[in-house]
């Protein structure tokens, strides 16, 4: 047995280390099951962690996929605020948008579950701070996309995320063909019903952002 699995964490960053280790454990789960058959069991059994020893730091699945979740999207508000400082035109922006969030493989896996996430044995204070930590990090791309779009208002780039999000959960699920269903595409000659997300994503936001510029103010040149 991995001796994490049974040496209880002292210092604050060995707290750290069994919690990135039961993170890492959980993803590999969540992507290679469908997320109701997830279990806490095989997160641990994942970890190398017994499902005690798991309980030390989370209460639930829905806490460890949350917590997963808040990680990979810091790395993406990274590199939002790492990328955006400049006034850009709307077919830049839009592209180099997108590019920054097809590197961020495994976030695009996970948003779609989100909803699920808080929706399922969750509890209200665990809801009131994801809610919390969600708008702490909208709060804090939004003066970086302005810069990058000076003509939208602080209300216009948070409606902006909320569209990302929903594009992203709906699109995204849409997008991921197994074999089979490639083959009976290919087959029936019908690849006008496949979806490349990326260039489905990028085509929907330039189309969501020349209309909420086309209602008057000047907006970025196009």
């Amino acid at each position: 047995m991995n001796g994490k699995s049974w040496q209880r964490a002292r210092s604050s960053e060995q707290v750290q280390e069994r919690v990135s280790e039961i993170l890492e454990g959980a993803a590999a789960v969540f992507l290679s099951v469908p997320y109701e058959k997830a279990t806490m069991q095989m997160i641990a059994r994942e970890a190398g962690f017994t499902r005690s020893n798991l309980y030390r730091y989370f209460n639930t699945r829905e806490e460890i996929f949350l917590a997963l979740f808040m990680k990979d999207l810091d790395a993406w508000a990274h590199s939002i605020i790492a990328a955006f400082n400049s006034e850009d035109s709307l077919k830049s922006f839009a592209r180099r948008w997108t590019e920054l969030l097809c590197r961020q493989t495994r976030l695009l896996r996970l948003t779609p579950l989100l909803t699920i996430t808080l929706e399922k044995n969750t509890s209200e204070e665990v809801y009131r701070q994801t809610k919390l930590t969600l708008h702490e990090k909208m709060t804090a791309v939004v003066p970086h996309l302005q810069r990058a779009l000076p003509s939208l208002s602080d209300m216009q780039v948070f409606e902006f995320l909320l569209f990302h999000q929903a594009l992203l959960s709906g699109a995204q699920p849409m997008a991921r063909y197994s074999d089979m269903q490639l083959r009976v595409l290919d087959e029936l000659k019908l690849q006008v019903l496949k979806i490349d997300f990326a260039a489905f994503y990028e085509k929907s936001i330039l189309m969501y952002l020349r209309g909420v510029l086309a209602s008057g103010e000047d907006g970025p040149r196009s």
